[in-house]
């Protein structure tokens, strides 16, 4: 009897450890359990305070490359937009305009007068006055005439008509006689033969003939004056103008009776036939050849 007690008793120990054991398993599966899902929940946390964590911390200044710095091409300026020029206001006061032509001013209102100067193509002047076809221009305080055909004069209505200064005299030209000398009565050391019938210029010394050349002297309808004249002025050039024509810058001009005159031509080179309006045709080589040759009163002899 006391030995199955003492067998129960120990039957109810081990049956003790047993249980014990078993419950320390348990205690300890579930505390590993616990853990894990402790483990769980927290690991947010931890992640969100490795954020905070990480934008606390100053960041490191980023180590400098090396770089090859290119040039950029300057833009080109922009081509600047020329202004508008700016009109210039109408003068008040009477005045002419050239245009495009180069316009000579004489000293009296005809191509007989002296030429004082020259207006330039675009040039202006004041106008003080008229004289038939001719304007009166201030040159510089002078008066100046040019041919009203060749300018555009504007504001000059009510301007008043002003005299012809007198024609330059002819001191050394005596009045002409009306028949020509022959060659073997010209008392002279040096004069100027013209042939009308020959067209036949010839230059003399007393009475050797130095150079004979073909002119081109007046038509019918215009005749050139028989007789013997003198030079009375000498010009290396001058405008000519007649009822129907208008010439300007006629080479070598030398004036031997009004308005008639030895001179070269740029028109034509017809000579030894009657070409002109009255006056002596000649080619421009003699005619520059003459005017060297004459002075002011040489006798010119004029004759069929």
């Amino acid at each position: 009897m006391e030995l199955k007690q003492q067998s129960y008793t120990q039957w109810l120990n081990s049956l003790k450890w047993l249980l014990l054991l078993a419950i320390t398993l348990l205690t300890l599966t579930w505390m590993i359990k616990l853990g894990q899902e402790i483990a769980t929940v927290f690991q947010p946390v931890e992640v969100e305070a490795q954020v905070i964590a990480d934008a606390t911390t100053t960041p490191a200044s980023p180590t400098p490359t090396a770089s090859v710095e290119t040039a950029t091409p300057m833009p080109a300026p922009p081509t600047p937009t020329p202004a508008p020029p700016t009109p210039t206001p109408e003068p008040s006061y009477p005045y002419l305009n050239t245009g495009n032509n180069t316009v000579n001013v004489r000293s009296g209102p005809d191509t007989a007068y002296e030429k004082i100067g020259l207006l330039l193509p675009g040039e202006t002047a004041i106008v003080t006055g008229w004289s038939g076809a001719w304007w009166q221009i201030d040159r510089n305080g002078a008066p100046g005439f040019v041919l009203g055909e060749l300018v555009t004069a504007r504001n000059v209505a009510g301007l008043p008509e002003v005299a012809a200064p007198p024609l330059p005299t002819p001191t050394a030209a005596p009045l002409p006689t009306p028949e020509p000398a022959p060659a073997w009565a010209a008392d002279e050391a040096r004069w100027i033969d013209v042939d009308l019938s020959e067209q036949l210029l010839t230059a003399y010394e007393w009475q050797t003939p130095v150079k004979s050349y073909l002119v081109s002297t007046g038509l019918p309808q215009t005749p050139t004056p028989v007789g013997q004249y003198r030079i009375w002025i000498k010009l290396k050039t001058d405008d000519m103008s007649g009822a129907d024509y208008y010439i300007p810058d006629v080479p070598w001009v030398m004036y031997f009776f009004g308005g008639y005159g030895l001179h070269g031509v740029t028109w034509h080179a017809n000579f030894g036939h009657p070409m002109s309006h009255g006056c002596v045709n000649q080619p421009n080589d003699m005619a520059e050849w003459l005017f060297a040759f004459a002075e002011v009163g040489t006798l010119v002899n004029i004759h069929e």
